[in-house]
């Protein structure tokens, strides 16, 4: 995937991320009743949920779609995470949705408007304890909103969830109200897009760190655990997701929900163990790779996914009851496995991931195990 000749389509070979849809049920959805509500998948957890979003700019970095140089990096990036209080309004599903008007189709916008989040807006996280951390990178043109469901369903079992807007990457809503457009153009090669991307998740973990040391806001001061994260990447995400796991070894665990184009050399020195989705557009893992595997690595084939079928999309735009109820099978699926996966790698614990081969009626499983140990070379900061 990563070569010269291929550098401008690191991307362009993965859109789709933003929304899966076909134009006659662009032409049903027009004349659904506007007034009706349509509630996201409800999460699985024991825990309520709390969200809170953060602007946070890179001061080190300068925006490289930007001509301006005294513009740095923005990333927008939104936490969901466990609490005691369900007082409170709930979180809109896209805080700015404004911005999103004249962007989006008139469609995508209306039901945007009416879907309702099980996230209370600002709630004080849960007490006592820390919350193991995911980082989550959604795919081409797209927004942390559309991973709602997953993200809720994480923070409901005690994961604290950083969904990480990439401008220029997705179509991301800036503080100002400007939507960026999705573009590579800003690039000069494959290499450094990755690092890019990378160095956002790694700024993000480093944002975290100070929340977690001294929370001016006193919310999140001592909360979360920053020996215990995880990075997951969507398509193109994965770009970001996996280019941190190499780069900071703080990152545990390490997820690529349907991400194609990845040759063993693109995961070389990717050291965590790893959760491979694949719904439509991802291969399986590399031969090569796993001949060098350092960690266990976990195979997951969903048959009669869609490429978007790890957002919300599907499930909150269906035309009949037939194709929502089908939408949240593979999405409920999904949100299984991550979850499973997490508690294993994360939190030690024995989880619901089947034995090799124990596959069911339409999901295919796999596990290989490591072929060589860890390189006690390679050190951890």
């Amino acid at each position: 995937m990563f070569t010269m000749r291929t550098a401008v389509l690191v991307f362009v070979m993965c859109p789709g991320s933003w929304p899966v849809m076909q134009p006659l049920e662009i032409h049903s959805r027009s004349q659904m009743n506007a007034a009706a509500t349509v509630e996201l998948l409800v999460p699985t957890g024991p825990f309520s949920i709390g969200t809170k979003t953060y602007n946070w700019a890179d001061g080190s970095r300068h925006e490289q779609a930007s001509k301006n140089p005294a513009d740095s990096r923005q990333l927008i990036v939104q936490v969901w995470y466990p609490t005691e209080d369900r007082s409170g309004p709930a979180s809109p599903y896209v805080p700015m949705l404004i911005s999103y008007r004249h962007i989006w189709e008139d469609s995508d916008v209306d039901v945007a408007s009416r879907t309702l989040t099980h996230s209370r807006l600002n709630a004080r996280p849960m007490s006592g304890g820390q919350f193991p951390i995911v980082l989550l990178s959604h795919g081409w043109e797209g927004t942390r909103s559309e991973y709602t469901s997953l993200s809720e369903d994480l923070a409901s079992h005690g994961y604290a969830v950083f969904g990480v807007d990439h401008p220029y990457m997705g179509r991301v809503a800036l503080p100002d109200g400007k939507v960026t457009e999705a573009s590579e153009s800003q690039f000069h090669s494959p290499a450094e897009i990755v690092a890019y991307y990378a160095k956002d998740l790694e700024f993000v973990i480093g944002q975290i760190a100070e929340l977690n040391r001294t929370d001016p806001e006193k919310t999140f001061t001592d909360r979360f655990d920053m020996t215990r994260i995880a990075a997951i990447g969507h398509s193109c995400g994965f770009v970001a997701a996996s280019g941190a796991c190499k780069r900071d070894f703080r990152i545990k665990a390490c997820i690529n929900i349907d991400a194609p184009g990845f040759g063993a050399s693109d995961l070389a020195d990717l050291e965590q163990p790893l959760l491979w989705i694949r719904l439509q557009k991802a291969g399986v893992v590399p031969a090569e790779y796993l001949k060098s595997a350092r960690a266990a690595v976990y195979e997951l084939q969903i048959d009669g996914a869609n490429h978007g079928s790890v957002e919300d999309w599907d499930y909150l735009e269906a035309a009949s009851a037939a194709q929502r109820e089908a939408a949240a099978k593979v999405l409920q699926i999904i949100r299984q496995y991550v979850e499973a996966f997490l508690s294993k790698e994360l939190n030690h614990q024995n989880s619901d991931l089947p034995i090799p081969g124990a596959g069911k009626p339409g999901i295919q499983w796999r596990v290989y195990v490591p072929a060589a140990s860890s390189n006690p070379s390679r050190k951890q900061p």
